[in-house]
């Protein structure tokens, strides 16, 4: 038998054969506009991607871990508030209604932005950021902005709350992914770093802690601080901008007395069991008085008026005491499974916009569970988040889910899995953006 001829043309394979569908190429007219063979061809290679998309398996994942956070989250915040909600408001589901209510708003809210395509958060990026910090001012004006305990964070708008926060984080990040991708604003370079760092960190956070709220403010720096770290900021940049941010941090620790009493309160909070460690002891108690497997589901004691905040900033420890060592686990495997999932889609998008949007936002929802976590496990001081997908709240849960919605969309848009937005050196020591598919740039190289 003779050996097959290497140079003869192989049969195309085709969908029903187990590849991709097979493209039919098309010559150009004569006269035909460059940039009109040029979109032909960028929609010939989407049409050679599978119809699934290559990232369907992992915005499957993405959707089942966010539906059993948020179902942990009803389960807890149930239990959580019941009592309050009964002598409160008469009904001990009134608080879960609500809850169920927001759970339901923000589910659709990511079920359409996972259908948008995420290239026009590049476009919305400085009317979103205007919107916050418009936002941000308005809840600062006395009559407008709702205090409580002291704080003024809420706006009201037709009979319901609103944390103008929540948003100013997702858009600071926005923000900041736009600037970096657009070539607007080069985080290698000093100049393109300070830009960034102002318009993404110390404005907005600068307006938050005015409310004061520093527990947004280090989420904000967290989500916007990973978005620099993946845009590839030199080394040396970082350690002087988390070395001036820790410096601000503790400056507007000692500035003002509570919050330096939150301090002290961390390193021995049994020094005032009944005073400013009063939050942080109750919290301890009741994670030990769970056990292994706890209570049991709806009979915690530190629920009836011992623990404040129980079903929003303090939820853990009702969730230690009520279902244990085990039901903490559980929570933290699934934030565990949430960032991989996250970060995952992020590592595989090959355009730039889209891995630091993806980025930005997973490290705002992980990264306020880790403080939310390590503060009623007394390993990080006081801050007063809630704990994402699963404390009370709605205006944190329509915009957790929102975003995880345009995480969705990163996954299986076609544009992560075929652009490629690079900066490359230039051989004449300059720099150049090139945004070119990776056909046209082995070309040029070639």
């Amino acid at each position: 038998m003779s050996a097959p001829d290497p140079l003869r043309r192989r049969p195309r394979q085709t969908a029903q054969d187990g590849g991709w569908p097979a493209v039919e190429r098309r010559r150009p007219t004569a006269g035909e506009p460059p940039a009109v063979e040029r979109r032909r061809g960028e929609r010939r290679r989407a049409a050679a991607l599978p119809p699934a998309g290559p990232g369907a398996g992992a915005r499957r994942a993405l959707a089942l871990v966010t539906f059993l956070l948020v179902l942990y989250g009803l389960v807890m915040a149930f239990s959580a508030s019941a009592a309050e909600a009964y002598f409160s408001y008469g009904s001990s589901y009134y608080v879960l209604a609500r809850q169920a209510l927001w759970a339901g708003l923000g589910g659709l809210a990511m079920w359409l932005l996972s259908r948008v395509d995420y290239a026009w958060y590049r476009r919305l990026a400085l009317p979103l950021a205007g919107l916050a910090l418009a936002g941000l001012v308005a809840v600062l004006v006395p009559g407008v902005g709702s205090v409580v305990n002291g704080a003024r964070r809420w706006l009201v708008v037709a009979g319901q709350s609103f944390m103008p926060g929540e948003l100013a984080k997702l858009a600071a990040v926005v923000l900041v992914a736009s600037l970096v991708s657009s070539g607007r604003a080069d985080p290698r370079q000093p100049g393109g770093l300070l830009r960034l760092v102002l318009l993404g960190m110390v404005v907005p956070g600068g307006l938050i802690m005015l409310q004061p709220d520093l527990g947004t403010t280090l989420v904000l720096i967290v989500g916007v601080g990973a978005v620099l770290v993946t845009a590839g900021t030199p080394l040396r940049y970082l350690a002087a901008l988390t070395l001036s941010g820790v410096l601000g941090v503790l400056a507007l620790i000692v500035t003002e007395p509570y919050r330096l009493e939150r301090l002290l309160t961390f390193f021995d909070p049994w020094r005032d069991p009944q005073g400013s460690g009063f939050q942080v002891t109750q919290s301890l108690i009741s994670i030990a008085s769970g056990g292994l497997f706890g209570v049991g589901l709806g009979n915690s004691v530190q629920k009836f008026g011992y623990l404040p905040e129980q079903a929003t900033d303090m939820i853990t420890g009702i969730i230690g005491e009520e279902l244990g060592l085990a039901g903490l686990l559980v929570l933290v495997a699934l934030y565990a499974l949430l960032a991989v999932v996250c970060f995952g889609i992020a590592l595989d998008c090959r355009d730039l916009f889209g891995k630091l949007l993806a980025t930005g936002i997973t490290a705002l929802v992980v990264g306020q569970a880790c403080i939310n976590l390590g503060a009623a496990l007394g390993l990080l001081p006081l801050t007063g988040v809630p704990l994402p997908l699963v404390s009370r709240g709605g205006t944190s849960m329509v915009v957790v889910l929102a975003g995880l919605g345009v995480v969705a969309n990163v996954a299986t848009n076609r544009r992560s899995h075929l652009a490629v937005t690079a900066v490359r050196e230039d051989g004449a020591g300059g720099r150049r953006r090139d945004r070119r598919p990776p056909a046209a740039g082995a070309r040029g190289r070639r």
